[in-house]
This record gives structure tokens, C-alpha cells and sequence, in this order.
């Protein structure tokens, strides 16, 4: 995906960095740019005599991203970093980190390389069997990364977006994203103070979570990967997003409500309370808030997504006020 946010790297550039990482006498035999992500860079990078890794590169400082983007790959390393020190989470081993910015003006890391293909290449392939196997298996492995507990809500990168409780956390990443649309002019249906008053009237909803949980919050199939021939998952990726919040956040930033195979492994059960409902639509207008901002941030040409997402959050913002006037 074409991204102004991509630090376009040359040869030379990635052979230092890897160089940096694993030694001097390190010696590359291939380097293949993976262009399936969104945000950041990433290059698999082959080794002699070692194996597969995958670096990934920061945007620039000066391009300009969205007020939760800041700081994203400090995010990413200490989710990876807290998922592999737990047994039953497949994620990728972070093998070195360099925040410094002294050796390129972006941050960078490698990780393992893994196998596999990510979910949406390969789901035409696969049995109803052993598509529902691998959401089976799917709620279990977020379940555990939702066991990881923080002692506050909000922004891991960002330590001055942490709260005490859920719903300050939550509305500040709305007024961040409300914010972020004024800066480049995007306007919506309704104002952004009525906007928001609208969500913020759902705080004592918010507040019913008591406990922060490690919340991945972008598992599309895109970010699963798993083995064509055991259907099983190899690994989960790109957690750069990840924060401490409300578990439900994954089943809808990851458009997994209406997959009963997850949210009966997940939740226990495939339906949800009236305020477990209202929460995730509050979540669902966060992700069409993000999904129609950050076309205009990352200069994505195709403008489909973007106006999908606009007809989504003015439905579901109606469906919140109908609910409210019941």
C-alpha cells in the first residue's frame, strides 16, 4: 500500500542498519520491500548463514501523522515485547531497537521472520472447516493477550494520553482524532463539539471497564498469518496500534462482531448486553473516525475506504441517538 508515511529505504541504507543490528561481517544475499502494511516500512531481509528477518522503519519526523500515530513503533516493540514473554501468543521475537535516530531520522527494528500467508491471500484456499479452526483458535490467542494487565488507559507511547479511567482514555482519543480532522479541514455531518457531546454522554458506559487490559486493536486478516497446509496460525503482527482499554475494541477494529466462531471463543458467548452493544458502537464511530481522517494524512488516492467509513459513522451515530431517545 502507497503511504506518504513509508520511509522509502535504499540498498545501502538497509545494509547498515542490519549491519548495525547483528555485526559488521553480516552479509545480505536478498532484500524484498513487503508492501502490504499501511504505515510503516518493512523489508524481509535474508542472511547468510542465519535466518529470514524482517526490518521495519518509522516514518520520517517531519511528515505529519495523526495525533495516536506519534510515537507508534515504541508502541509495537513493547506489545511484541510483552505478547512473546507470554506462552500461547504467537507473535514474532523483537531481535534488536533503535529509537536513536542517529543512524537514519526514523526509528527501526527487526523481528523474526514468519511463516505463513496472512488470513485474506489465503481464505478462497481454505474449508469452512478450517476457516472456522483458525477464529477457534483466533479467540483463544486474543484472550490471552487481553489477560496482559496495565496500570492505566491509554496511549502506551504516549505517556501524558494515560488515565485512570476508561472513559477519560476514551474520550481523549476522540477529541485527539476531532482534532486532527480540524487541522486538515475534514468536517462531518454533525459538528465536531456535538459530536463528541454525543459519545460523551455514554461515559458511565465506558466506565463499566475496570480493568486495562492489552488490547492488539488492528487483527484484521491481513495481520494473521497462518500455515496454508495446517490452517493453523504461524503469527499475529503490526500490534503498533496497540493500547490498554476494553477488550471489545478488538472484535470491532478487527470486524469481528459478526463472526460467531470468535466471539463465542473470545467472549464465551456470540451476543452482547444493551451496554456492551453501546460500547461497541462508540468503538465503531473511533475506527470510522480514523479510517476517514487518515486518507487525507497518508494521501491515499483511492478515496473508497474513506467514504465507506462516512456512510458507516453517520449510520451509527444515528443508531446511537435513536437508542439514547428509547
Amino acid at each position: 500500500m502507497q503511504s506518504i508515511t513509508k520511509t522509502k529505504l535504499r540498498k545501502e541504507e538497509v545494509i547498515r542498519l542490519t549491519q548495525e543490528a547483528f555485526g559488521r561481517d553480516v552479509k545480505l544475499e536478498k532484500i524484498r520491500e513487503l508492501t502490504d502494511g499501511f504505515f510503516n516500512t518493512a523489508y524481509m531481509i535474508d542472511i547468510s548463514e542465519g535466518p529470514k528477518t524482517v526490518l521495519k522503519v518509522s516514518p520520517v519526523k517531519d511528515v505529519q501523522v495523526m495525533r495516536y500515530e506519534n510515537n507508534l513503533m515504541k508502541t509495537e516493540v513493547f506489545a511484541l515485547n510483552e505478547m512473546y514473554k507470554s506462552e500461547g501468543i504467537p507473535v514474532p521475537k523483537v531481535l534488536y531497537y533503535d529509537s536513536s535516530g542517529e543512524i537514519i531520522d526514523s526509528e527501526f527494528f527487526f523481528m523474526e521472520f514468519v511463516s505463513g500467508s496472512s488470513l485474506d491471500k489465503i481464505r478462497e484456499q481454505l474449508t469452512e472447516q478450517q476457516y472456522n479452526a483458525i477464529y477457534l483458535e483466533l479467540g483463544k490467542i486474543v484472550k490471552k493477550i487481553n489477560m496482559i494487565r496495565g496500570d492505566y488507559f491509554g496511549h502506551i507511547s504516549q505517556e501524558n494520553k494515560r488515565f485512570s479511567t476508561w472513559a477519560e482514555a476514551f474520550l481523549n482519543m476522540i477529541k485527539d482524532l476531532l482534532d486532527d480532522a480540524k487541522d486538515v479541514r475534514i468536517s462531518f455531518s454533525y459538528k465536531n463539539d456535538k459530536l463528541y457531546d454525543i459519545l460523551n454522554e455514554q461515559r458511565d458506559i465506558l466506565n463499566q471497564v475496570k480493568t486495562p487490559s492489552l488490547v492488539h486493536k488492528d487483527l484484521w486478516e491481513g495481520n494473521i498469518f497462518v500455515d496454508p497446509k495446517s490452517a493453523q496460525i504461524t503469527g499475529i503482527v503490526d500490534c503498533e496500534r496497540a493500547l490498554f482499554g476494553d477488550p471489545l475494541l478488538e472484535a470491532v477494529c478487527g470486524f469481528l462482531m459478526r463472526n460467531n466462531i470468535f466471539m463465542d471463543a473470545y467472549m464465551g458467548k456470540d451476543s452482547l448486553s444493551k451496554d456492551e452493544e453501546i460500547r461497541c458502537m462508540l468503538y465503531k464511530i473511533y475506527l470510522y473516525l480514523i479510517m476517514i481522517i487518515e486518507s487525507t494524512y497518508r494521501q491515499y488516492k483511492d478515496k473508497s475506504i474513506a467514504n465507506w467509513a462516512r456512510s458507516e459513522l453517520n449510520n451509527t451515530l444515528n443508531d446511537l441517538i435513536e437508542i439514547k431517545c428509547i
